[in-house]
């Protein structure tokens, strides 16, 4: 699937909501997902953890203690113990009782021509790359996933080389987090910089290692000169998390393809009817 295709009509880029639709309803759940299909996101993106019985758990955290109101570490538990915390009550009472999803479960709920953005996470002491990649194709084949529903995303570039490797039908995009570095002259500032790491070191760890894509953090390093150095280099470009409607329209003129955004109600609003200005 390209990106043109995956766009709800009338909006010029690809939105993908972050965590779901986090805004308005707890990450990484069942609510929160399906709010984001009926608000028409064109993707969703999740994070998964590896649970002690080696299936996927839907959940940013390594432990449970900011949305489960425990500090029990997901690696430490079965997937059938993860469901019995309830990780919907902190965003309110009307969310009570929404559980900690595994991976299939999330599968099952793309709609055709939609696509789900998975995000490997592989924290110190949470299972290996191998284990991960293994609970990943185990997942995958048990929601018979098509490979143009879903995008492999990960921060950890070993991560994610293994699992495009064991998997070389679905699309796989680094993300990198871009920060400025400021030029200093006898311990004095002198007023520019540069950005870290570089788009340029960006694109050729993405190319070299075989993936898709790129996907940036929002900062003013993504410019429509950045944009092209990596469509020349034929990678696909989403930027997250966009929440900011000029922010969004900065980075469309730019040319990203894809905006990562918690608030995709209002994100999509802002920009349909926009595409080709």
């Amino acid at each position: 699937m390209n990106h043109t295709n995956a766009r709800r009509s009338g909006c010029p880029v690809e939105i993908v909501a972050h965590r779901g639709a986090s805004a308005e309803a707890p990450e990484n759940t069942l609510a929160s997902v399906q709010l984001a299909w009926q608000l028409e996101a064109d993707a969703v993106e999740i994070d998964v953890q590896l649970s002690r019985d080696g299936r996927l758990a839907v959940i940013h955290d390594a432990d449970l203690q900011r949305t489960g109101g425990c500090n029990h570490r997901v690696i430490d538990l079965s997937m059938a113990e993860l469901r019995t915390f309830d990780v919907g009550a902190w965003k309110g009472e009307q969310w009570q009782g929404e559980m900690v999803a595994d991976l299939p479960d999330i599968l099952a709920t793309v709609p055709v021509e939609r696509r789900l953005y998975v995000e490997l996470k592989c924290e110190l002491d949470s299972g290996s790359p191998s284990q991960i990649v293994d609970a990943l194709e185990r997942a995958l084949s048990t929601a018979e996933s098509k490979p143009d529903s879903v995008v492999l995303i990960s921060f950890d570039m070993n991560l994610l080389a293994a699992a495009k490797r064991r998997l070389p039908e679905f699309s796989a995009f680094l993300v990198a987090e871009q920060s400025f570095r400021e030029n200093q002259v006898g311990g004095t500032t002198t007023g520019t910089g540069n950005w870290e790491p570089s788009i340029d070191c960006l694109i050729e760890s993405a190319v070299s290692a075989g993936f898709d894509g790129v996907d940036l953090s929002n900062t003013e390093a993504i410019t429509a000169a950045a944009m092209a150095q990596v469509t020349h280099a034929h990678l696909a470009s989403c930027v997250w998390t966009v929440n900011s409607i000029e922010d969004a329209r900065r980075l469309v003129l730019a040319g990203v393809e894809s905006l990562t955004t918690d608030d995709p109600r209002t994100l999509r609003a802002a920009l349909s009817g926009s595409a080709g200005q």
